[in-house]
């Protein structure tokens, strides 16, 4: 399932469940998060720690499989919305392997069902 975007979102998002790493200049603060759903240009994740706006972050996104992982880092951010429970994410680095979270939800939706979470 592909969400359509709204008036102020520029990319279409995919829902895709998984963990994230979030580390900021904070002290060096690093964060586990759930990722709800990406675009070509930013997330949404799940959070219990606070993000303030303007918050400039480092991710990593890791998808673990049954047999192997793999890990998308040097993503880089800037924090542009925050919700009770969840912050949104505008990337400030490109997002290159966006394709891969198209191929994964497309698999889920045949029976394949990857070990996200």
């Amino acid at each position: 399932m592909v969400l359509q975007s709204d008036d102020r979102r520029q990319c279409t998002r995919t829902p895709f469940m998984t963990t994230v790493l979030i580390t900021t200049g904070l002290a060096d603060l690093e964060v586990e998060a759930d990722l709800q759903d990406i675009s070509i240009s930013g997330m949404y994740v799940e959070l219990e720690q606070k993000l303030p706006f303007g918050t400039v972050c480092s991710i990593q996104i890791l998808i673990t499989g049954k047999h192997s992982r793999l890990i998308l880092d040097d993503i880089q951010g800037e924090v542009v919305r925050e919700e009770e429970g969840g912050v949104a994410i505008r990337f400030t680095s490109n997002m290159e392997w966006f394709v891969l979270f198209k191929i994964y939800t497309q698999y889920a939706r045949n029976g394949f069902t990857p070990n996200v979470r």
